[in-house]
């Protein structure tokens, strides 16, 4: 798919904003300060209906405003027009797609791929459990939509659990919900084991070239349980009773797809601990592509590429291995205060800030 056009309203430094955007991408070359991040947080903003850093709406509202506006003009894969539109205002989200009001965000999702790369990424390497699971949830959610309905449902489930295990409780009554618990368990991990079989045959057959500093490198799911998961409903329920001593102790359930962690291993060896810097780098922009091409394959639907100034600190010969994969495959939208980096990158046009935003 393909951005025509983007208007901003109030969004992060942009008061008022248009951009016409070039069908192979745009490089966005500017000093630091003159919202090239936010120019690419606003184009995935499209795509996801909130920020893809994670930020909560208030605080991608542009300074002294009380609502903003992002809406972009698209043609899909087949040549036929797109329009989405989402405004916050009086601290509530108001999504349209081609005019008609939408309330499952879904069906965003279902419409509209975007991949953002941004440098803190490596974070997804050494950073907590909690943003590698943002991270992956956002991934299956943009290839299986029904993921952020089950999702939600999972965790307001987790939460009455929660709730429950902080006072005294009915046994028929925390059965019931530990059931349903168990019931919406399974299913999340059926999402997730599907989306990681994919990632590691990719990282496996796909990419030998570009991920040549990191051989051998692999994806593993790792669950809270020592004895991890079982695959029926009954066992499941078996394994969350006999952790019912010491969840009314912690007062809180101790097992479940949102306390479990996705480990990066090289070489048999925790990436995290044993891995440098470069590797590092070069491992979350090949998952950042590999997330681009099972978009494409498994929903027939192109994404949208943004990188945010993440190529910089890597070597010549691996900033030409990322050109040359992806080949202008992807509309791209690559961000970065260095000038040279239009020779890498020939065939897109760099993006004129001072005519477009105010």
């Amino acid at each position: 798919m393909v951005l025509k056009q983007l208007h901003l309203a109030n969004f992060r430094n942009y008061a008022t904003a248009s951009f016409c955007l070039n069908p192979a991408g745009n490089l966005v070359i500017a000093p630091n300060g003159f919202g090239k991040t936010n120019l690419l947080e606003a184009i995935a903003y499209c795509g996801l209906g909130k920020s893809v850093r994670f930020h909560r709406d208030d605080e991608v509202l542009k300074k002294g405003s009380d609502e903003f506006g992002v809406n972009g003009d698209f043609l899909n894969d087949s040549g036929l027009e797109l329009k989405i539109q989402i405004a916050w205002r009086e601290r509530r989200k108001f999504l349209k797609i081609d005019g008609d009001p939408i309330r499952q965000l879904s069906k965003l999702y279902e419409r509209v791929k975007v991949v953002y790369a941004a440098p803190d990424d490596t974070m997804l390497v050494d950073g907590s459990p909690s943003s590698r699971r943002k991270y992956f949830d956002l991934c299956v959610s943009q290839i299986y939509p029904a993921y952020v309905g089950l999702l939600r449902d999972y965790l307001h489930v987790v939460q009455q659990r929660n709730s429950l295990l902080k006072n005294s409780f009915a046994p028929l009554v925390k059965k019931s919900w530990d059931r349903r618990f168990c019931e919406l368990l399974l299913e999340v991990l059926d999402y997730r084991n599907r989306y990681l079989a994919e990632v590691n045959k990719a990282l496996a057959q796909s990419y030998p070239e570009v991920l040549e500093p990191v051989k051998s490198l692999q994806l593993v799911y790792r669950p809270q349980t020592q004895q991890g998961y079982p695959d029926s409903l009954e066992k499941m329920e078996e394994l969350v009773a006999s952790l019912e001593p010491m969840e009314k102790n912690a007062q809180r359930g101790l097992c479940g797809a949102h306390i479990d962690d996705y480990e990066f291993c090289l070489n048999g060896y925790n990436l995290k601990t044993f891995g440098s810097q470069g590797q590092k780098r070069i491992t979350v922009i090949v998952l950042r592509l590999i997330q681009a091409a099972l978009i494409e394959n498994l929903t027939g639907i192109r994404p949208i590429l943004l990188f945010d100034d993440v190529l910089a600190e890597l070597d010549a010969p691996n900033a030409r291995r990322i050109a040359d994969f992806v080949d202008q495959r992807y509309q791209i939208f690559i961000a970065s205060p260095r000038e040279e980096l239009s020779a890498q990158w020939p065939g897109l046009e760099p993006l004129n800030f001072e005519e477009t935003a105010s």
